[in-house]
């Protein structure tokens, strides 16, 4: 039996074949119930370490929205100025065709365990507040390598034990979250040691 991940992705790939697709499309691919699909979907073209110029910013926003939305256990919303935004055809098969090779790898090793990491409210706002940060420092406008990937790791790892109930995962997310603020503390740090340096 198909995994409904992969079935979300089997269904864009077929939407690609008739053109480009209009953001609000993907959403409604996805469903009311796939916000963790859509969150891995959207962090998945910065898995690599060159920041993407002038997507970050509104997919980060898109990501922090829809975590929200997850917490709150309602259906995703999407602002109206990006309900129209066309996403190449190109880009979406490459994209999910990445993201299925991925999932039949991980879905050998992933399961539902230690639950309480996706049921219980306390861990559920841990998980939005790792969800919301992440996806904010993904958003920063920074030329700098794995500026985008760090925390899109963080954002991946956290949705794909909010789909299994994979405590595991979820717990990964944290420690990735971790290593996040400490390659951006470096950042802010290095930069205002170099303003002392030159002032």
């Amino acid at each position: 039996m198909k995994s409904r991940f992969i079935e979300a992705m089997d269904s864009l790939q077929a939407e690609a074949t008739r053109g480009d697709i209009k953001l609000r499309r993907i959403f409604d691919i996805m469903g009311e119930e796939g916000h963790s699909v859509l969150l891995m979907f959207l962090c998945l073209p910065y898995m690599q370490p060159i920041p993407i110029p002038g997507l970050s910013t509104p997919f980060g926003i898109l990501m922090a929205l829809i975590a929200i939305y997850l917490f709150l256990q309602r259906p995703p919303w999407l602002p109206k100025r990006f309900e129209n935004l066309f996403i190449s055809a190109k880009v979406v098969i490459k994209i999910s065709e990445m993201a299925e090779r991925v999932w039949r790898k991980v879905s050998l090793i992933i399961k539902e365990r230690w639950a309480f990491f996706h049921d219980n409210f306390v861990f559920k706002f841990l998980n939005l507040i790792v969800f919301v940060v992440n996806a904010l420092l993904l958003a920063l406008p920074l030329p700098i390598p794995f500026s985008n990937t760090l925390p899109a790791v963080a954002i991946l790892l956290c949705a794909m034990g909010h789909t299994e109930k994979d405590g595991l995962f979820i717990g990964l997310s944290y420690v990735m979250s971790a290593a996040c603020f400490a390659f951006f503390s470096a950042i802010v740090f290095g930069a205002g040691y170099s303003v002392m340096a030159f002032s």
